[in-house]
């Protein structure tokens, strides 16, 4: 009889039907809390930002593509399929481009060099602001 088999044979029996009634319960509960604390609300509509001040607000239910203006040149916010995305910045290092598409209320694609961003946000709001 190797540890592992010990240690079973010296545990089982001191757990009752209860006792796995609460872990199943309480396993349950885990999963359920996980799920919804870390799975966002789907958007509704992106908020537009350039140079700091709301540029547009726009609707996710319809396609297009927006262009903003910025210090070093214009963004093109992409809006396909109740997504969104900077798909092209002038900034040199391209990150809020390879972000890629954004698709759950609260996530948001900065790019910092050009002062745009894009937020999208859905019937409640994640957090009370966001300054950059």
């Amino acid at each position: 009889m190797n540890w592992h088999e010990s240690t079973r044979a010296v545990i089982l029996p001191h757990i009752k039907p209860g006792d796995w009634l609460t872990l199943i319960l309480c396993s349950i509960g885990v999963v359920m809390l996980t799920l919804r604390l870390w799975s966002g609300d789907m958007a509704d509509k992106a908020i537009i930002r350039g140079g700091g001040k709301i540029f547009r607000e726009v609707p996710l239910s319809r396609d297009q593509q927006i262009e903003v203006p910025g210090p070093l040149g214009i963004s093109i916010i992409s809006i396909k399929q109740r997504k969104a995305r900077i798909a092209s910045d002038p900034s040199p290092r391209q990150y809020c481009v390879r972000q890629g598409w954004l698709q759950q209320a609260g996530e948001i694609a900065l790019c910092l060099p050009n002062q745009v961003s894009v937020e999208l946000v859905g019937s409640r709001r994640m957090y009370d602001s966001l300054n950059y």
